[in-house]
């Protein structure tokens, strides 16, 4: 009986002792597993802070690249580090956290992009004309697309603005019967550009781009895909086949002289005039429509794009003594002014025309006359019809300048 109970009480201990052994490994194991958990999260915390505190400062000030080093965060370290690529820039954010001899990591990467004026239908710096006389939305003027203005918009009756429209200041009525379809929102301003080095770097590119210098030059569109360029002061004319027989990287651009343009366009490129020293020039003359031979509204895989700059002014031109060959202008292209206007000739001299109607994207520093509108009616020049081209949100003309202002794209993490 005693040998038994020898052996009883040692099993029993035996019993015990694995078990409080069990339980004091789970219960270290739990521990364990919390103190990683916790550390790997708020490593993780930290690099997601750091993303945050890095992408702040590129919405301060877009050209901030400092390295971004805190040695006490969070109980962790963080790093900070940015890259640039073409219109991207990238925020890295490196968290650690170290728990005895463990030292955990975590990274995480924000992608910004500059954001391109093309997302709106209508930009002006200003939303009067170089002479400083304000110009009004009227009835019968309607914006397909965003539209803003660094100003404030000036509302003569009941213009239409489908989708949402911004101002630094709220719009200014002579009766505020403006329709606002996709909302209003005050207070804010858009970074207008100070240059187009882009396109003029392109355009002037010796092997891959085209320029005229010193001279003015035509370019006429053909819907074979065609385009003729004459320069008539040198007795220069030659027809290329095509967009990429004219110029490889698409760019082609006037420097010292003022370009006319009109056709059927083919293919994607953008085109424009900027001035040089004594000559002058940078302006843009719209002869005649200018039309896509695939139109996006009615195929939204269309290839055919065009972008038209100018340093001053782009003007469509008119003819008085054909004026039936003058009515309801198209235009097919997406505009920027970087000084000037987009107008019309003689807007407050000749009989109304109908509707100037542009497919695409707009921007001017100021804002040039299209037409006049008196007691709720056209008097002279255009009504004006700006549709917005959908494709150019994701996808826009080639050269068509920034805000220079980065928007968070993709955020990455591991």
């Amino acid at each position: 009986m005693g040998k038994a109970s020898i052996i009883y009480v040692m099993g029993l201990s035996f019993i015990i002792s694995y078990v409080l052994l069990d339980i004091n490994r789970a219960s270290t194991d739990s521990v364990t597993n919390f103190t990683s958990y916790y550390t790997r999260t708020m490593t993780h915390n930290i690099a997601a802070s750091g993303a945050n505190i890095g992408c702040g400062e590129l919405f301060l000030d877009p050209v901030f690249d400092d390295v971004i080093n805190i040695n006490s965060f969070l109980g962790g370290t963080l790093k900070v580090t940015f890259a640039e690529a073409g219109n991207k820039k990238f925020v890295t954010s490196i968290g650690r956290m170290a728990i005895g001899p463990s030292t955990y990591a975590d990274t995480v990467i924000a992608e910004l992009r500059n954001e391109s004026l093309a997302k709106y239908a209508w930009l002006t710096n200003q939303e009067a004309n170089k002479g400083g006389q304000i110009t009004s939305w009227s009835t019968g003027d309607t914006a397909f697309g965003p539209a803003h203005t660094n100003d404030k918009f000036n509302i003569n009756g009941s213009p239409v603005f489908m989708k949402k429209a911004t101002a630094w200041a709220s719009a200014v009525p002579k009766k505020n019967d403006g329709v606002f379809k996709g909302g209003t929102e005050w207070g804010i301003t858009i970074p207008y550009p100070a240059n187009m080095n882009g396109f003029i770097g392109a355009a002037t590119d010796p092997v891959n781009g085209r320029a005229v210098n010193g001279a003015n030059a035509i370019l006429t569109f053909d819907a074979s895909g065609s385009i003729r360029l004459r320069v008539p002061s040198t007795g220069y004319d030659s027809t290329f086949a095509s967009v990429t027989c004219l110029t490889k990287n698409g760019a082609f651009a006037v420097i010292g002289g003022n370009l006319s343009v009109e056709g059927t366009v083919v293919g994607d490129l953008a085109i424009g005039a900027v001035s040089a020293p004594i000559v002058g020039g940078g302006n843009v003359l719209i002869t005649g429509d200018i039309r896509y031979k695939t139109n996006p509204e009615t195929n939204p895989a269309s290839t055919d794009k065009l972008g038209v700059y100018a340093e001053h002014d782009l003007t469509v031109t008119y003819d008085g003594s054909n004026p039936a060959a003058y009515q309801n202008r198209i235009v097919d292209a997406s505009i920027f002014s970087l000084k000037g206007e987009f107008n019309v000739q003689d807007a407050k001299s000749f009989a109304p025309r109908g509707i100037l109607r542009t497919l695409g994207a707009m921007a001017q520093y100021y804002r040039g006359e299209i037409g006049k509108v008196v007691g709720g009616g056209l008097q002279h020049g255009y009504n004006k019809n700006f549709r917005y081209d959908e494709r150019l949100a994701k996808n826009p003309p080639k050269y068509y300048p920034s805000s220079g202002r980065y928007t968070l794209y993709a955020w990455r993490e591991n």
